[in-house]
Order: structure tokens, then sequence, then C-alpha cells
């Protein structure tokens, strides 16, 4: 009976290997992490370690849970996140950052977004309710600093290195058009060379580890993650070269470039089917017929596809009653959702009624 005792103490007193605690907190699901962040020093070292977001992905995948809106705080001092289901009902409130007067944000990369400061940069990442600053891109003494119009900030995921980069293009009238990249988890920019002489426009996505950014002219730039390399792309002879009539989305997992060029009763959308041999197919829908009843007094856009395959249709002025729509192209059919949560519409403060739209997706990823 003793020897059995002293079996069961010293087995109960072995401490389990850390590489199988490792495994095992890669297998559970994201809020249960969150709690186990502040069980003790030693869980919160596990799930913080840099490599633990991509083990952790790999047994849950990054997937759209649902939509995130930002909107400017008061006087644009700040921008706020708030996350909602895809059926609607009340905004979460996750994250306000300030200080930071830009209206501009990339689309949601793995659950991470970039705001564009142009000479700066702060990554978000909404789900853990964290940002992290990006370097200056020079001295604010710089006399360079005065040209900044077309100093624009893309963000991207390469699948290959698992590394998230920020891709800043700047172009100085009488010179010729500058490529950085930043690479989260360094300190520091670094020149990138044989980048096309365009002018950035403040629209990018990110498909499959490569950056597509819009320009002024007929193209589009491509730029690989992996490879560090650039690409330009013809844009298709009737799309749209205006990017104020015009958007670069995401578009059933392709990208895709939105016509606002049509009528009130039509949407067209071109889709980039092959980067590499330049293959764009051109969709048009017919908006149904109680499209001009949905709307209201708003004006949407579309932002995208959702995991059902439909049309993400958003509103881009906060109002009391506010909708998105959701449009079903092979039934050609509706369904309006309402959200509750958001500030209220600030009559003295238009700049801060702008709000935009973005998949939400939840990663363990931890800037501290």
């Amino acid at each position: 009976m003793k020897k059995r005792r002293h079996l069961a103490s010293s087995s109960s007193s072995k401490s389990i290997p850390p590489d199988i605690i490792f495994d095992i907190f890669a297998r559970l699901p994201f809020k249960s992490l969150i709690r186990f962040r502040c069980v003790s020093k030693f869980c919160y070292s596990i799930i913080t370690n840099a490599s633990f977001p991509n083990l952790h992905a790999i047994h849950f995948p990054f997937k759209p849970l649902g939509l995130l809106i930002t909107c400017p705080t008061t006087l644009q001092t700040g921008q706020r996140f708030f996350s909602l289901d895809f059926d609607g009902g009340t905004a979460v409130d996750l994250l306000t950052v300030s200080p930071g007067f830009s209206r501009y944000f990339t689309h949601s990369v793995n659950g991470l977004v970039c705001m564009d400061f142009g000479l700066c940069a702060t990554i978000c990442n909404p789900s853990m309710r964290q940002a992290v600053d990006v370097p200056l891109i020079c001295s604010l003494k710089s006399p360079l600093v005065n040209s900044t119009y077309y100093c624009v900030n893309s963000f991207g995921f390469d699948p290959v290195s698992k590394r998230y980069k920020v891709l800043n293009s700047w172009g100085i009238p009488g010179r010729d058009t500058e490529y950085r990249v930043f690479t989260l988890g360094t300190k520091s920019w670094r020149l990138v060379n044989g980048g096309p002489p365009y002018y950035p426009q403040r629209q990018s996505i990110c498909v499959d580890g490569v950056v597509y950014l819009s320009v002024n002219g007929s193209v589009l730039v491509a730029f690989d993650l992996q490879t560090e390399s650039f690409r330009v792309i013809t844009l298709p002879e009737r799309a749209p070269q205006d990017g104020y009539k015009s958007d670069l989305i995401v578009f059933g997992g392709r990208p895709g470039m939105v016509n606002y060029q049509t009528d009130n009763k039509r949407v067209s959308v071109w889709i980039l089917q092959d980067c590499f041999n330049e293959v764009w197919v051109r969709h048009t829908f017919v908006l149904p017929l109680n499209w001009k009843g949905l709307q209201g007094e708003q004006k949407y856009i579309v932002a995208g596809t959702v995991p059902t395959g439909e049309v993400l249709l958003v509103p881009q002025i906060l109002s009391s009653h506010l909708f998105v729509v959701y449009y079903d192209t092979k039934t050609n059919s509706s369904r309006k959702v309402e959200i509750s949560g958001l500030p209220e519409y600030k009559h003295n403060d238009l700049f801060s009624n702008i709000i935009s739209f973005t998949n939400y997706e939840e990663n363990i990823l931890s800037f501290r």
C-alpha cells in the first residue's frame, strides 16, 4: 500500500513537457486562449510566443466570423473598431487607436488591419485589442515631409515566411517612385528596388501573398511579398481608371475592381482570374427591383463577398437607422440586416461620420 502511494506521488510530481503544453494550447479556441493568458506567466509566455500564432492557425484556419467596422472618434482624434455578426445586431466595441488623423485603413488580412498615415502606419489586431506603431519613413525634420500626398502604406501576409509586411509607396514629384518594406517584428524599413514609376492611390488588397495596389493610370501594381518583386498588370479597356469611380476589393477570393460608372440598376465587377496571364473576367449583376427602397437616403458601395457567396453592400455614413445588405447574384434576391451600437451621427463633425467595413477574423497574434 505504501509502495502504491509512493508511485502515485512521484508520478504526479512530474511536470508536463513544455512542447506538449505548447501543442495542447495550439488546439484551443481563441476565447479559451484569451482566458489562459491570465492564468500564469508560463501560460502567457506560450500564447505570446512569436511562433505560436502560426501553429494555432493550422488547427484554426483564419476565416471571416463577421464584419469589422471602423469610424473616427470625435474630431478625428482616433479610430474606433467594432465587430458585428453577419446576421447583424449590436456591434461590439473592440478597440480605440489614438491619436490618428487618418481615415485610411487597409482591408483585413487574417484579422489584422493597417492604418495609413503616410510617413508612418499603425498595425491593429482588433480581436486582441492591440495596436503597434510602425517606424517613421523619414525624420519629421526632413524637407520631404511636405511631399507626402502620394506616400501610401499597403499591408499583406506572406504565406511562405509567415510574416506580415507593410509596403510603402512614395511618389515624390520630380523623382522616381520609392518603395520600402517593413516586416512586422523588425525595427526598420528596407528600400526595395525595381518598382514601377507610378503614383500610388490609397486602395490596396492582399490575396495569396500578393499586394495589389491601385495607381494613377490604366494599370494595377502587384507586389509579391515573398520575392519582393513587382508586376504591372494592365487593366481591361472598359474598366474604370479613376479611383474615385471604382474600388479595389476581394471578390470571391480574387482581386476585383468595382465599376461605379454604371447606372443605379447594375453593378459591374472586373475580377482578375489569372495574375500572370492578365486574364480579367467581367461580372455584371442587376440589383433587385426594391434596391432604391433598401438604400433609403444612404449611398451603398460593394465591399466584397461573404462566406455564403453573397455580395456585401455597405453604407459609408453613420445614421440613426443603419443597415448592411447581402445580395445573392444567383437568385437576384437580397436581405437587409440592421446594425446597432455604433456612435450617433454628428451634425457638427461630418468627417467623424465616415464608416468603413471589412472582414472580422480572430487572430491570437500579440504585439506585447
